[in-house]
């Protein structure tokens, strides 16, 4: 093995272990901690690899086009925002902001995407992979003091929000640097992160939406620069083109609709039954698609999802009585035997049953057993 590999290699094991190390003390770990560890690790770099040149084809442009592509992210994030709302931000400009999130975050971008460009350029397929894992694991580490990997729907935002959009991310920035350098990944990174801290408000978009368009908008760049800028000979045939655009659209439409299902943010929403209330009808481990209650008709015999204690509850409405104005739903579910206590009003309904889909929900049931025991 040349020596030039080994210290790269080195160099690249070195960063995955400081940031393993880090995601075990996450609970007393900071950003500007994750800073000190990553900026002297790129000193290392330096020093250790042996600087060759990349290649830098249309560099200007793709610096240009990269800081566009985060102004379009922002304006689009923005814009859904008047359909989800606002809300605001709590880490509001400030002297204390500075100090404890955009010099860290700006010393963690520049310093990672330095340690990027150094090993980006060397040749194989190893390095390649660990440089990834490294960038990953950077992602992993900022948030890992923000979720608790031991709760369920925590561990599936870490995977969903923060692994998979930053895997397509950094495969993403991997070729961006390798082609062009690294300058219009850093404006990128910047403005798509530190925004938060500079503009008061934030849009209140649910956050597999924001996984998606993560995992979507770097895709969208790639498909960009590639047909923009890339010297390969696309001699490829129309129908070949025809197909690859077809079924990416039909795939973004397919995860739009279940993240929209998901959400239950909009006119319909799915739910995991996670009772045997109503079995018979509506059994454990089915997920049952509904559509959202605003002041529809309701009558006797429809099956309605309501808060009971706080908690989602699928029953059958069994009576309606109006008393002094107030309409009282009084529901049971399919296999108990007593009627359920109390009554629901309005204001306790989340929607209305309209369809139920068999099996699907036992996978999420099968998760929250094992991270509940």
């Amino acid at each position: 093995m040349k020596r030039d590999k080994l210290r790269i290699y080195l160099v690249e094991l070195f960063l995955i272990i400081s940031l393993l190390l880090a995601l075990f003390v996450s609970n007393i770990f900071e950003k500007r901690v994750l800073a000190l560890i990553i900026l002297p690790i790129a000193f290392l770099t330096k020093f250790l690899v042996k600087k060759k040149k990349a290649m830098s084809f249309y560099s200007r442009q793709v610096t240009l086009l990269m800081t566009g592509f985060g102004v379009i992210y922002l304006m689009v994030f923005y814009l859904m925002g008047i359909y989800f709302g606002y809300y605001k931000s709590p880490t509001p400009f400030g002297f204390n902001t500075i100090i404890n999130f955009i010099i860290p975050f700006t010393i963690i971008i520049v310093s990672s995407e330095y340690i990027r460009k150094s090993l980006i350029i060397q040749k194989g397929k190893l390095s390649m992979i660990l440089l990834t894992i490294s960038m990953v694991l950077i992602d992993l580490v900022i948030y890992a003091g923000v979720y608790d990997v031991f709760k369920l729907d925590d561990m599936l935002t870490i995977v969903g929000f923060i692994l998979f959009a930053s895997i397509a991310c950094n495969l993403l920035y991997n070729y961006i640097t390798y082609r062009y350098g690294s300058k219009g990944v850093i404006i990128y990174r910047l403005l798509t992160i530190l925004y938060a801290y500079f503009i008061p408000y934030i849009p209140d978009i649910y956050i597999f939406f924001r996984s998606f368009l993560r995992m979507l908008y770097p895709y969208i760049i790639y498909l960009v620069l590639e047909y923009t800028y890339s010297k390969a000979n696309y001699a490829v045939a129309y129908k070949d083109k025809k197909y690859n655009i077809v079924s990416t659209a039909v795939l973004v439409v397919l995860m739009s609709l279940l993240i929209a299902l998901i959400s239950c943010q909009f006119r319909f929403g799915i739910l995991v039954i996670g009772s045997e209330s109503m079995t018979g009808s509506i059994n454990k481990g089915d997920a049952v698609v509904y559509e959202a209650y605003h002041d529809q008709q309701l009558e006797v015999e429809d099956v309605i999802i309501f808060y009971k204690d706080d908690i989602k509850t699928v029953h059958r409405i069994i009576n309606i009585d109006n008393l002094n104005g107030e309409v009282r739903y009084y529901t049971k579910g399919d296999a108990n035997v007593n009627i359920d206590a109390g009554y629901v009003t309005k204001d306790k309904i989340i929607g209305v049953t309209m369809f139920k889909i068999k099996y699907l929900g036992f996978p999420t049931l099968w998760l929250r057993d094992i991270f509940e025991h």
